[in-house]
């Protein structure tokens, strides 16, 4: 009996000291990966940087920006603050350079469904409901309450605006009956090319929200091409703009992948881990304050993403693949500028 019980203790102890081992180089792992404070960094985003309140601030943009033709943000799906940023920057693009026609990571049947909503004189509701449903079957984290009244506030600022500035929405992802072997991306860029055509926007400008990998303007090691890179190839002025959080909480509904929690809601998700790393996210932190919004550019004159690859170098625990940038590209290749989140909430599931 005495020899089981030791064997027992043995088995324990071992067992234990390897959580306990593997816990360690966890969070050593992680230290390393995120690297401390760099003051070069600091000491540029220090003048590269604006607290985002009530709207779009434009300190940060000069005359090369606004020549862009193509105007992209990219999000992991899921925080709340991603949807106001959405809505102020397309506010903000409207107003300063006549911005009209937002590009959707949404199919064409869905995208005709929204703009009958935008143009309806009733603001029908159970129309938007439906657009917001049907985004649940492509995106899931993205169909939600605070999407449906993003939606409804865009409404209300078209009302208001000439038929000369009004937003149309245009879809250019792949539409469900689509059996073609072209890639997601690819049938992006195809299909907003068309878009343009058939509508005769050649002198137009666009805006739109995308998942955070379609925005990047450059392929990563081992990646596919995507949205933004095969618009930049194709000689298409581009900016785009990432979002990442700390502190925030993600919607994670309820899906057979995933454990979920029952509130749907997750705070293990952000830049600073524990399952996602992005290197050189402490710089951000350090300039930014919690509950808090902060716009950062980073391709200003001398600055040093010009020549390193903080805050396109990416590790994925869990979810999604490893964003390793290609040898021989820098930050500013893949994206232009930063917003960071602090303690955004998570979207909600639509009432």
């Amino acid at each position: 009996m005495k020899k089981i019980l030791k064997i027992i203790k043995f088995t324990f102890i071992t067992i234990l000291s390897v959580c306990l081992l593997f816990i360690l180089y966890f969070f050593v792992s992680n230290k390393l990966f995120l690297e401390s404070k760099n003051e070069v960094n600091i000491s540029y985003l220090t003048k590269n940087k604006i607290e985002i309140t009530n709207s779009i601030n434009e300190k940060l943009f000069d005359d090369d920006f606004y020549k862009s033709k193509v105007f992209l943000l990219g999000e992991i799906h899921g925080y709340a603050d991603n949807q106001k940023l959405d809505k102020e920057m397309l506010f903000f693009l409207n107003k300063k350079l006549g911005v009209k026609y937002y590009i959707a990571e949404m199919d064409s049947i869905t995208a005709k469904k929204l703009n009958v909503f935008l143009k309806d004189s009733s603001k029908n509701q159970q129309t938007l409901k439906e657009v917001v449903v049907a985004i649940k079957e492509r995106i899931p984290q993205q169909s939600s309450q605070e999407l449906f009244n993003k939606w409804n506030d865009i409404y209300d600022y078209n009302q208001k605006l000439t038929d000369s500035l009004k937003i149309t929405v245009i879809g250019i992802d792949k539409n469900f009956n689509d059996d073609s072997n072209v890639a997601r991306d690819s049938a992006m860029v195809i299909n907003f090319k068309n878009s343009i055509k058939k509508m005769s926007l050649e002198n137009e400008k666009f805006y739109g929200l995308f998942g955070y990998f379609h925005v990047l303007q450059n392929r990563t090691e081992n990646g596919s091409e995507t949205f933004a890179s095969e618009l930049k190839k194709s000689g298409i002025k581009t900016t785009s703009f990432v979002s990442y959080t700390l502190d925030s909480e993600m919607y994670l509904p309820k899906n057979p992948q995933f454990p979920t929690p029952e509130n749907e809601k997750v705070d293990w998700i952000n830049a600073d881990g524990p399952l996602q790393l992005v290197k050189g996210i402490n710089d951000l932190k350090e300039l930014s304050e919690p509950n808090s919004i902060t716009l950062f550019k980073l391709n200003a004159k001398n600055s040093p993403f010009l020549k390193s690859q903080h805050l396109i170098n990416v590790k994925s625990r869990v979810f999604g693949d490893n964003i390793i940038p290609q040898k021989g590209t820098f930050t500013t290749d893949y994206f232009q500028y930063v917003f960071l989140l602090r303690n955004s909430k998570a979207l909600t599931k639509i009432k």
